[in-house]
Parts: structure tokens; C-alpha cells; sequence
């Protein structure tokens, strides 16, 4: 089933910035339009002549505000479809941080890298100057390392992806680290076939006897394989290995598999088994064997039996390890891959065409499908809420052109609706002075004495207490402060003088 999650090259921390950057945006700008709808919506229903309830005029409220107004009110903030857009913008405020904070992560995943030079296989006629290659240099090195690294990167990359282990085009001549075999890098590989044929032998019995032995048997190639083994002086072994080719003879130059022989048990007093593998090259065989019959195989694994036990076995008194099949093969990639590169590091062309690119692992971003639906739904509710506003507003412009508004001053009467904290204050300390004031004049002409008009002409007033028996207190002006003089006329603006 394939992956819902979005993969991305930008690093995980900038993509965390930006998304935290539209997030906060986007629910700033929700804020600002919803409080704006929120007033709106209450002189679109004055206009029509409706009566509008307290709740619906508490302003655009966050999340403790929100679960106040439900839990005392029973009601939505705002009304039904303002309220509900406040719930939704308030588990989006609480929820975006954690989300991109916990949902976008680094994760490795194949790539490919530039190839300069390094170790480059070629297979064509009479390449090598050479007939064995050496075990000890730096290419054998870089060329059993990358093999190990190609195959650890398979734990730690998501499941659907595979580093493939196996001979290898080119090698990178640092043997990164990185390195991750592609299908395209892979020419193929040894595969060694347990024969299931287990033989004993007592702890007495020498290493030649025993590799005679398995000649006779058909598990050898020749009496006088190759081996090596962990002895002491007294001529007690363990840990024996024995391997052979299938070209017999270093006069034989052709394609060859190997049969190897090893030891299942730990200590040198211990009855040996000994388990049969015959290994052979899969994948591009003909390739393979070009560079194959250019080797000398007898002494070639001659050389490269004494690194058997290293690879075979995890310390002294160690029975076979569990990883000695993969090791033995990765072990002959090695060989083969030294070989087919005339054991250099400097070769900076590709052979048959190949790109000049290696499989490699890098750093990606992914994104977690719930952070992409945060993403949507943000957007859908601020769009739908702008629409909502260019629809509010429509609604008022209608109302401000008809001659029925014009008329009767509607419009100029429901200006200050509250939809905050500071302008709730402000229609209290107005309906204080109105009740309180002092009136000048008659008719459409009066004027009416200290009644606020703007926020900013609040910095005179204070929450005093005004009933000491009942504990009554109220918006009131502090005394000294310049009262403003307000005329109410309904065919014109407030207008104020000092």
C-alpha cells in the first residue's frame, strides 16, 4: 500500500518555521475577519429590525472564552455558525504547534549522489594487469564497507525502500558512508547454498586430515584447499575454514564458484561439524565472469582465506556466527569487486554507460497526513470565513444605499455595536452618561454632556463603587476630567466639541 505521508528536500527545521509561519498567520487573519463578521452579522439583524441576543455579541473569543460563554450562557458565542468557527479556530490554535512540531520529521531515504572517482569495475577483454587481487588494500577495504553500509541503512530507512548488498559498478573511493546500492549500482552478487551435508570430526583430527577428508567426500574441489584456523602449540584448532575453486588450477583462466567448508563450533576441544557452501555469481553472470576468468582463482583464495575467520566467527570460543552466509558473500563481492577495478580508487569514467551518480541515503522531510489536513482545513475555514464577510459586507452596503436607511438614520444608530472588551466598556460608560448627562436643547438639535464616543476618551473613566449599601459599582468619569459635549441629531453625525 503506498505511503500517504509527503516527502520534501527542504530540512525539517525551515519547513517547521514556515508551517508555524502560516499557522500563526492564517489564525491571526481569522481573528481579525471573524470579529469583523461578528459585527456584521449583528447590524445586518438590526437593520432588518430583529432583536439580537447577548450571545451572539460577545466578539470573536478564543478557547477559555468560548467554553465560558457555552458553560454559563448554554449558548454558542456568536451565534451557531460564528460560534462553531470559533471551536474550530480554537482546537486549530491549540493543536497546529504540537502537530508540527511532532508530525514533521527528518527521515532517510535513497538518493542518489555524485560519483568523481573511485573504484570502477570493468569487464571488458584482457582490463587487469594483474592476476590476484590483494586482500589488504584500500579498495578491498571501501568495497566491504560500503556493502555493510548499504545493508544497515535497511534499518533505519521506512520499510518500502531497500539498499541492495551485492557487486557493486562503482564505489566512491571514500567509501561513503552513506552509500545506499541501487538497483542501477548492483551487477550482481554471490550467493552461497548451504549443501546440507554436515560431517564430524573428533578434536584430534588435523586440518589437513579434515580438508582430505572432504575432498574424498565431494566437498572440496581439491586435496589442498585453502584454509585457516585458530590453533594453540599444542596443535589443538578451531574456528577451521576451507575453501576451494571450481577452476582447479592458476593455469586455468575461466568463471569459477567456490565450495567453503566451516566450522560450527567454538572451542578447539569441541567435536568439529563442519557445513558445505558452494557459492556461486548471480545477476549479470556474463559480465561477472569476464571478470572472473581474468583471476587467478587458487591463489587468488589462497590470499583471501586468512580474513575467513574474521568474517565467519565473533571472537575466540564463538561458535558460527549467524551472519557468516551473508559475511561469506559479501566477502566474495570484495574479491570481485577488487579484482574488476584493477584494486584503484582513481578511475573517474563509468563502463557500459553507466550515469555518474551512486545510490546513497539523504536527509528528507515527511510530512504526516494529519499535518497536510491541518493544512486544508485552515485554509477552508479562512476562506469560507472571508466569503462570509464579503457577504456581511454586501449586506450592509445594500442597506446603506436604500433609501429606507437614508431616511430613517438606522445606519448612523447601531455604528457603535460592541463586539470587544474595551467596546462593551465603552457602550457602559455611554449608557451611564446618557442616563446621568445632562441634556441641552430640544429636538433633533440636543445635546447631550459627557458622553463618550470614541474608546480612546474612556482614559477618563473608572469602575467605582456608586451604591455602598447594595455593593453596586459602575462605570463612572473620574471627577475633574473635561466632560466632551455630544450632539444627537438623526440626520446627521455625532459630532463632538470641547
Amino acid at each position: 500500500m503506498p505511503s500517504l505521508h509527503v516527502t520534501s528536500r527542504i530540512d525539517a527545521s525551515y519547513l517547521r518555521i514556515v508551517l508555524r509561519v502560516y499557522f500563526i498567520s492564517a489564525l491571526f487573519v481569522l481573528g481579525t475577519l471573524g470579529r469583523q463578521c461578528c459585527k456584521l452579522a449583528t447590524k445586518v439583524d438590526l437593520l432588518q429590525g430583529e432583536t439580537v441576543s447577548i450571545n451572539r455579541m460577545t466578539g470573536w473569543l478564543q478557547a477559555r472564552d468560548v467554553a465560558v460563554v457555552l458553560w454559563k450562557l448554554r449558548r454558542l458565542p456568536g451565534g451557531v455558525w460564528l460560534g462553531l468557527m470559533m471551536i474550530a479556530s480554537s482546537i486549530l490554535t491549540l493543536t497546529a504547534d504540537l502537530a508540527v512540531t511532532g508530525l514533521v520529521k527528518p527521515v532517510m531515504l535513497p538518493d542518489l549522489c555524485p560519483f568523481t572517482e573511485g573504484l570502477v569495475l570493468d569487464w571488458s577483454d584482457n582490463a587487469e594487469s594483474f592476476y590476484a587481487p590483494p586482500p589488504n588494500g584500500y579498495p578491498a577495504l571501501i568495497a566491504a564497507n560500503v556493502q555493510v553500509y548499504s545493508d544497515q541503512w535497511n534499518s533505519a530507512i521506512p520499510h518500502e525502500y531497500q539498499c541492495l548488498v551485492g557487486i557493486y559498478r562503482k564505489v566512491p573511493w571514500d567509501g561513503d558512508q552513506y552509500f545506499c546500492g541501487s538497483e542501477q549500482d548492483v551487477l550482481g552478487g554471490w550467493e552461497c547454498t548451504d549443501l546440507l551435508k554436515d560431517y564430524d570430526f573428533s578434536p584430534d583430527q588435523s586440518p589437513s586430515d579434515i580438508r582430505e577428508s572432504l575432498y574424498t567426500n565431494g566437498l572440496q574441489y581439491y586435496s589442498n584447499a585453502s584454509y585457516t584456523d585458530y590453533g594453540d602449540s599444542l596443535g589443538n584448532t578451531a574456528h577451521l575454514a576451507i575453501w576451494s575453486s571450481s577452476a582447479l588450477s592458476d593455469r586455468v583462466l575461466e568463471p569459477f564458484d567456490v565450495l567453503v567448508s566451516v566450522d560450527l563450533t567454538g572451542h578447539k576441544m569441541d567435536q568439529k561439524t563442519m557445513k558445505t557452501y558452494q557459492c556461486t555469481v548471480t545477476g549479470q553472470v556474463d559480465n561477472i565472469n569476464r571478470i572472473l576468468s581474468q583471476m587467478k582463482s587458487v591463489t587468488t583464495l589462497n590470499q583471501w582465506a586468512n580474513g575467513l575467520e574474521r568474517i565467519l566467527y565473533m571472537g575466540a570460543d564463538t561458535t558460527i556466527s549467524k551472519y557468516a552466509k551473508g559475511n561469506m558473500e559479501q566477502y566474495l563481492n570484495s574479491l570481485t569487486m577488487v579484482q574488476g577495478g584493477s584494486n584503484t580508487i582513481l578511475t573517474n569514467y563509468t563502463v557500459d554507460g553507466d550515469h555518474h551518480y551512486y545510490g546513497c541515503v539523504r536527509e528528507w522531510t515527511t510530512l504526516n497526513p494529519a499535518i497536510i489536513a491541518l493544512v486544508m482545513f485552515a485554509s477552508a475555514i479562512l476562506v469560507i470565513t472571508i466569503v462570509y464577510w464579503l457577504v456581511l459586507l454586501g449586506f450592509i452596503g445594500k442597506y446603506a444605499l436604500s433609501k429606507k436607511t437614508k431616511g430613517d438614520g438606522g445606519r448612523k444608530n447601531i455604528k457603535p455595536v460592541p463586539d470587544s472588551t474595551l467596546s462593551w466598556i465603552l457602550q457602559a460608560a455611554r449608557e451611564a452618561a446618557m442616563s446621568g448627562g445632562s441634556n441641552y436643547g430640544y429636538g433633533d438639535a440636543a445635546m447631550l454632556l459627557g458622553v463618550p464616543r470614541k474608546e480612546q476618551e474612556l482614559r477618563g473613566w473608572s469602575f467605582s463603587i456608586t451604591d455602598n449599601v447594595n455593593g453596586v459599582a459602575r462605570v463612572v468619569r473620574r471627577r475633574g476630567e473635561a466632560a466632551p459635549l455630544m450632539y444627537e441629531n438623526v440626520f446627521v453625525h455625532h459630532e463632538y466639541k470641547r
